[in-house]
């Protein structure tokens, strides 16, 4: 037999929805992020607030495939009759924003007469190479949160679901992706301080 390797490159495929000019809120996060050292910045660039960012890193580019391959499946496969894939863009103050998903599900409440109320749900989908058990509650998942909840601002709700791959799992050997699916509910509060945050960082930095 014989065997040749060919080294492929691949391109992050252009957005399936549609994106407005202006400023994006994921722009707003990464910069954010950038500042304050939750990431790191590529090429020791400084923060930028560019939406559309060129990224020539091949491991990056196919860890944001294998995001898109895992999104697409779970979203347009696994959960086609309960969520609604890339509803269309919502701007909100100016910023604009794009969920991966979202749906109308009946809630039950304790001791009420009736069956419950519908309630709208931002859906997220992630992939990591994060360890299962270092998530915990979410509660240091900043980057993550902070997304989530723009999202329900945008969608004028406090619910979402996160959908998260861990494709390492728990890093035991031997090794196993492993699926977790959190629900969340927000009070408007935690929305409308999030929102604030992300609001003055963009005034403040394109009042620069």
């Amino acid at each position: 037999m014989r065997a040749i390797p060919r080294e492929v490159n691949l391109i992050i495929p252009a957005p399936i929805v549609p994106r407005g000019e202006g400023t994006h809120v994921s722009a707003i996060i990464r910069a954010i992020a950038i500042s304050t050292g939750v990431l790191k910045a590529e090429g020791g660039d400084e923060p930028s607030m560019a939406d559309k960012r060129e990224i020539t890193d091949p491991v990056a580019i196919l860890r944001i495939c294998l995001g898109l391959a895992w999104e697409e499946y779970y979203l347009g496969m696994f959960l086609k009759d309960k969520v609604m894939k890339h509803p269309a863009e919502r701007c909100v103050d100016g910023i604009h924003m794009s969920p991966d998903g979202v749906s109308r599900e009946w809630v039950g409440h304790v001791n009420r007469p009736h069956p419950g109320v519908m309630i709208t749900f931002v859906h997220e989908v992630k992939a990591t190479y994060k360890s299962i058990n270092t998530v915990g509650d979410l509660s240091k998942e900043w980057l993550w949160l902070t997304q989530v909840k723009a999202y329900c601002k945008g969608l004028k709700t406090t619910h979402a679901k996160l959908h998260v791959l861990f494709i390492c799992g728990d890093y035991k050997m031997p090794i196993r992706p492993m699926i977790k699916e959190w629900t969340l509910e927000f009070t408007q509060r935690e929305i409308d301080e999030n929102w604030s945050m992300l609001k003055e960082y963009r005034d403040y930095r394109e009042g620069d």
